[in-house]
């Protein structure tokens, strides 16, 4: 039996294998609860709740932890200088 690399996160399906697409996924995730957008209510015997349950420190290590996986992410900048060839005859 194989164990899948789907989870989910903030709601969307992200296959773990994929660093970019898990680092993405975090990024979403850190935006939403920068905002305010993460937040759970509940209700229980006529009393409403609203928290959020989020530890950014932990979410923030995920994201560079992915970071690093990720070579798309790692190029934070274009390159900007190209080695050019030329020959004396």
């Amino acid at each position: 039996m194989s164990a899948s690399t789907m989870v989910r996160i903030g709601g969307e399906l992200i296959d773990i294998s994929k660093p970019c697409d898990v680092h993405t996924a975090l990024l979403k995730v850190q935006l939403k609860l920068a905002t305010g957008s993460l937040r759970e209510t509940v209700r229980i015997d006529g009393e409403e709740v609203t928290f959020s349950r989020a530890n950014d420190r932990r979410l923030a290590a995920l994201i560079l932890q992915y970071r690093e996986l990720c070579p798309e992410a790692r190029q934070s900048k274009p390159r900007t200088r190209y080695a050019k060839r030329f020959r004396f005859n």
